[in-house]
């Protein structure tokens, strides 16, 4: 079996910071997700601190990943939607929380240049229930 890796896959994974939990697997998207539009998403605050950065990839992991230990089928997402000059879209995933009612979070992150870096302007979140427990498609809905 052959296996082909673009180049700027293949730099994103060498340059990328090491995960803050080493039992974590990251998923890295170097291709363009389906993006289901700001108005899917509840606004939610941005956070105080650091959001400008060198890779919007990397900063989305960095805010909203997780430095706890996690269970085994927990799982992070990230995934580029938009990538323009003037514009950067991330769409972060974690999911199998460790909660009896919340299955996953998502956001959506949008970042424009700001110098030679990448700043985070708005953030939107949904959730996913787990059976029994509410809406188990991605909404903004609480779950029960």
């Amino acid at each position: 079996m052959v296996l082909i890796v673009s180049l700027p896959l293949l730099l994103l994974f060498a340059c990328r910071s090491p995960s803050r939990n080493p039992g974590l697997q990251v998923s890295v998207s170097g291709g363009l997700g389906i993006d289901p539009g700001r108005a899917a998403f509840e606004s939610i605050a941005l956070p105080q601190t650091g959001t400008l950065g060198d890779d919007p990839q990397v900063l989305a992991e960095e805010i909203y990943g997780t430095e706890d230990p996690v269970e085994d089928d927990y799982s992070e997402e990230v995934v580029t939607l938009i990538s323009l000059d003037d514009e950067q879209v991330v769409q972060f995933s974690r999911m199998e929380l460790p909660d009896d009612s919340v299955r996953g979070l998502r956001y959506r992150l949008e970042f424009v240049p700001q110098g030679e870096q990448w700043e985070l302007t708005w953030v939107g979140q949904q959730v996913t229930c787990r059976p029994g427990r509410g809406h188990e498609d991605w909404s903004t809905a609480p779950c029960l």
